[in-house]
């Protein structure tokens, strides 16, 4: 991002096995991840900070027009199979973000604040030899949906309705909102 903050990147130790089928929508399930990676990261990190924390969490799914969740592929035969069902086809991207707020002293959790994300990307009709041919590029294979955007993928996209930044990886129009409400109440 581009925002001139120093940050550092920690990786959750979440595992991302959360039953999908215990969740009423996609929206539900990427806030729930989210909110666990988020917690997660903060619990490791809180008490070694000497100053004030700002955890950032997210979760992005793609879900077919036939409302499966589709997250990373499991093998590229996965990934040609979630292509061929996307073609022709409008799927939506889901992000959930939640930002924790610590204490300077690591001492307790000032705020939690969540928001959903959803964007529409309708692809055209992809031919078989395109699919197989980007599967081929090894580039679906850590992409939810089994496709990236800001990539080759572009190609495959006939509109996209909503945040664009959504679907190349992080919602930067719900996050400023976000940050924006943290700072009126004087927490960042």
């Amino acid at each position: 991002m581009k925002l001139n903050i120093v940050y550092e990147i920690v990786p959750s130790n979440f595992a991302e096995d959360l039953d999908k089928s215990h969740f009423a929508t996609a929206g539900d399930y990427v806030l729930e991840n989210a909110t666990i990676k988020a917690q997660d990261v903060y619990q490791r990190v809180r008490k070694q900070s000497t100053m004030p924390l700002l955890i950032i969490g997210s979760d992005t799914v793609v879900v077919n027009s036939e409302g499966t969740i589709l997250e990373k592929p499991a093998s590229p035969k996965d990934a040609i199979a979630t292509l061929r069902g996307l073609s022709g086809k409008t799927n939506t991207v889901f992000t959930g973000v939640c930002l924790i707020v610590g204490a300077k002293d690591g001492s307790e959790t000032v705020l939690i604040e969540k928001a959903v994300e959803s964007t529409k990307v309708e692809f055209e009709d992809l031919d078989d030899s395109l699919i197989e041919a980007y599967v081929a590029t090894g580039e679906p294979m850590d992409k939810a949906g089994s496709y990236a955007y800001q990539s080759l993928a572009c190609f495959f996209v006939k509109s996209i309705v909503g945040d664009f930044y959504n679907v190349v990886g992080f919602p930067c129009a719900r996050f400023y909102q976000m940050l924006r409400s943290l700072h009126e109440k004087g927490l960042v």
